[in-house]
C-alpha cells in the first residue's frame, strides 16, 4: 500500500468505513422492519380475536358462521376452538391444521409465534373461554416474509452501488482536498540551491498546510543564511590562504631568479617559515572550530577554579604584556562548571586579543563575578573603540574591524569566532561591549541545575 497515493489511499479507507457504515444501516433497518411488521400483526390479530371473543361471550350458542362473519375481508386471519386435547371447531382446514399442532404444547393465553419451520412467520393468539375450551387465532405472513426479502434483495443490490459510489466519492473529494498540497509540492519542487531567496506563497493555503509552509519558510531563511556564510567563508579562507602562499611563491621565485648569498637566502627561508606558521595557525584554528561545531563533541565538564587558571595564564602572558607595555590586573573570584582545555583556550585567545589591541602603558583587566543565575569572566582593555555597527559581527570567522592590522600581528581572524563556539557547546554566550575607554568581552557561564 506504499506506493499508493494520499487519495486512493483516503477514498479506500472513507469506502470501507462507508460500506460498513451503509450495511450496519441496512441490518438495523432490516431489523427495525421486522419488529414493526411482528408488532403490527400482533396488535391486527389481538384486535380481531378479541372481537371473536366478545362475540362468543355475548351469545354462547353463536354459529361458526356467525363468528367468521367477524373476519371477511381479512383471508389470513383464522380462529379455532380446541381443549387440550382436540380441536372442537375452525374456521377453515388451515386452522383446523394448525391448531392441532398448537395443541401438542401445554396452551399458555398471549400471542406466541409459531413454529418457523412449518408456518414461517405465523403467529398464534390464545385465550381461554372456560368449561376447558380456549379460542386460537392465527395470522398468515407471508406477505409480510414477501416485504422482507424484498427489502434484503434491494440491500443487498444497493450495497455494492454504494460502496463504489462511496469509494469513488472519497476519492474525488480526498483529490481535491490535496490540490493545495500538490501546488505546495510543486513550489518547493521548483527552489533549487540557486533559488533559496525564494519564499513559499502561503495566502492561499489552507490553516492546515499554512504553518507547514511557514516552517518551510522558516527553513529556507536559516539555509540561506548558512549557504550565505560557507560561500563567505569559501571565499575568506582562500583569500586567507593565498596572503601567505602568494608571498612565499613571490619570495622563492625571486631568491631562484639568480645566485644570491647565504644570508639572503636565510632570509627568505626564515619569512617563509613566519608564513607556513601563519598557515599551520589557521589550519589549526579551522580544525578546532570544526570541532566545537559537532553536536557529538564530547565535553568534559568539571568545576574549575577561575582565579588559578587565569594567574597561570597571566605568567604564559607576562613577557607579551612586557613588550608591549601592559599591565595584567585580576579582580574577583570564582567558579563555573566547564571543560577545562576549552575554557582555557577561549580565555587565552581573548586575552591575546586584549594585549595585542591595548593603547600603551595602559592595563588589562580580568574580572570574574556573579549574576542571579551566571558566572561573567570580563577581559577589558584600553583601546581604539568598535563601532557599534561592528560588535555584532566580530564573531564570525574572518571578521576584521581593520583587516590589515590582524594580518601584520599575526593574528587569524578566527579568535573569536572559536571563543563564541566553545560558549555555545557551554550553553553560555560570548558578551561584547565597547566605549570610547574600553572595550569588554565577557564569557557568560549561565549556572547548570542539575
Amino acid at each position: 500500500m506504499s506506493g499508493r497515493s494520499l487519495a486512493m489511499r483516503v477514498g479506500g479507507l472513507v469506502g470501507a468505513f462507508g460500506t460498513v457504515l451503509v450495511l450496519a444501516i441496512g441490518v438495523g433497518m432490516d431489523h427495525l422492519l421486522q419488529l414493526a411488521l411482528d408488532r403490527r400483526a400482533e396488535t391486527e390479530l389481538g384486535g380481531k380475536m378479541a372481537l371473536v371473543e366478545s362475540a362468543l361471550q355475548r351469545g354462547g350458542g353463536a354459529q361458526p358462521e356467525q363468528v367468521s362473519l367477524l373476519l371477511v375481508g381479512h383471508p389470513y386471519l383464522h380462529w379455532a376452538m380446541v381443549t387440550p386435547t382436540a380441536v372442537i371447531d375452525s374456521s377453515d382446514p388451515v386452522a383446523a391444521t394448525s391448531a392441532g399442532r398448537v395443541i401438542r404444547e401445554p396452551l399458555h393465553a398471549g400471542v406466541a409465534r409459531l413454529d418457523p419451520r412449518q408456518d414461517a412467520g405465523a403467529l398464534v393468539w390464545s385465550r381461554p373461554l372456560g368449561d376447558g375450551r380456549w379460542l386460537l387465532g392465527f395470522i398468515e405472513r407471508d406477505n409480510d416474509e414477501k416485504l422482507l426479502a424484498a427489502f434484503r434483495r434491494s440491500l443487498a443490490l444497493l450495497l455494492p452501488v454504494a460502496m463504489v459510489f462511496i469509494a469513488l466519492g472519497s476519492w474525488f473529494v480526498a483529490r481535491r482536498a490535496l490540490r493545495p498540497l500538490r501546488q505546495l509540492n510543486a513550489q518547493v519542487g521548483s527552489i533549487t540551491a540557486s533559488s533559496l531567496h525564494s519564499r513559499l506563497a502561503t495566502s492561499e493555503l489552507p490553516a492546515e498546510l499554512r504553518e507547514l509552509a511557514d516552517s518551510f519558510n522558516s527553513m529556507l531563511v536559516r539555509l540561506e543564511r548558512s549557504v550565505s556564510r560557507l560561500s563567505q567563508f569559501s571565499a575568506d579562507l582562500a583569500h586567507e590562504m593565498r596572503t601567505p602562499l602568494t608571498n612565499l611563491l613571490g619570495e622563492v621565485q625571486v631568491c631562484l631568479g639568480k645566485t644570491r648569498d647565504v644570508a639572503t637566502y636565510q632570509s627568505v627561508l626564515a619569512s617563509a617559515e613566519e608564513e607556513m606558521q601563519r598557515l599551520n595557525r589557521l589550519i589549526t584554528d579551522l580544525l578546532f572550530l570544526a570541532s566545537t561545531e559537532q553536536p557529538e563533541q564530547a565535553l568534559k565538564i568539571e568545576p574549575v577554579a577561575l582565579r588559578p587558571l587565569i594567574e597561570s595564564l597571566f605568567d604564559f602572558f607576562d613577557a607579551l604584556a612586557e613588550t608591549r607595555g601592559v599591565v595584567l590586573q585580576l579582580d574577583g573570584d570564582g567558579q563555573v562548571d566547564a571543560d577545562k582545555g576549552m575554557l582555557q583556550r577561549a580565555l587565552t585567545n581573548l586575552l591575546s586579543n586584549a594585549i595585542r589591541h591595548s593603547a600603551p602603558d595602559s592595563p588589562v583587566t580580568v574580572t570574574i563575578r556573579r549574576e542571579p543565575d551566571s558566572t561573567l569572566i570580563d577581559v577589558t582593555n584600553r583601546g581604539e573603540p568598535i563601532a557599534a555597527a561592528h560588535l555584532p559581527h566580530l564573531s564570525e570567522r574572518f571578521y576584521r574591524v581593520n583587516p590589515a592590522r590582524s594580518r601584520d600581528d599575526g593574528g587569524t581572524g578566527l579568535g573569536l569566532a572559536i571563543v563564541a563556539s566553545i560558549m555555545q557547546l557551554h550553553g553560555g554566550q560570548l558578551r561584547i561591549a565597547s566605549d570610547n575607554a574600553h572595550t569588554t568581552f565577557g564569557l557568560q557561564f549561565v549556572d547548570r541545575r542539575t
